[in-house]
């Protein structure tokens, strides 16, 4: 059955909170505050649908599941605040119960795929709206992507590890797609490049 417990909301509001300020920190120049409030709105939902995706699986697949702060992770995101590179990493979803290495890598695989998706979703929305939104919806479409590519490196407990090693040619096929998407969104680094190469 899928239930929160009440310390489980009370972290996946604070992770949520950590993960806005710490985004909109990114993009907080140029933007008054009703703007900023708008990009946090935007903002609010791409962590919070990535870790509820894990859970979801996870119970899906037989076992119980719960989101946990972790207070040293949070400090250390909010630290990012100040600094040029953001690290989002408030808490994770815990599962128990019996699982295999596929199992495992398809809760962590969801995560990836949500944001990815948001990403293109929102980006898809952001084609057909007036300019002023159109940007709002392009830096959340870009901060989903930012988190998707964060989360599928394959190292220490990100979701990418899981995935490398269940199925190795699964993870750089995933990965490539995220790489892709991230790289060559209006706002990644790979259309930076190519404007640069062909219009500096």
């Amino acid at each position: 059955m899928f239930s929160l417990t009440k310390r489980e909301t009370n972290g996946l509001i604070i992770g949520t909170f950590i993960f806005v300020v710490v985004e909109i920190s990114a993009f907080w120049q140029g933007f008054n505050l009703l703007e900023l409030v708008i990009l946090a709105i935007l903002i609010f939902p791409l962590f919070l649908l990535h870790e509820l995706g894990h859970k979801y699986i996870s119970i899906y697949n037989g076992m119980t599941s719960e989101f946990h702060l972790d207070q040293n992770t949070a400090f250390l995101s909010l630290l990012t605040v100040f600094l040029p590179l953001k690290i989002i990493a408030p808490g994770v979803v815990l599962s128990s119960g019996y699982h295999t290495p596929k199992i495992e890598a398809r809760i962590a695989m969801i995560g990836p795929l949500i944001n990815t998706f948001l990403s293109g979703f929102l980006l898809l929305i952001a084609s057909f709206i007036t300019d002023e939104w159109r940007l709002f919806l392009t830096i959340a479409s870009k901060a989903s992507s930012d988190v998707a590519l964060f989360n599928i490196l394959p190292f220490f407990v990100l979701d990418g590890a899981k995935v490398y090693r269940w199925n190795k040619p699964v993870f750089w096929v995933s990965f490539l797609i995220v790489i892709v998407i991230w790289s060559f969104h209006p706002l990644g680094l790979g259309i930076r490049i190519f404007e640069g190469i062909f219009y500096g």
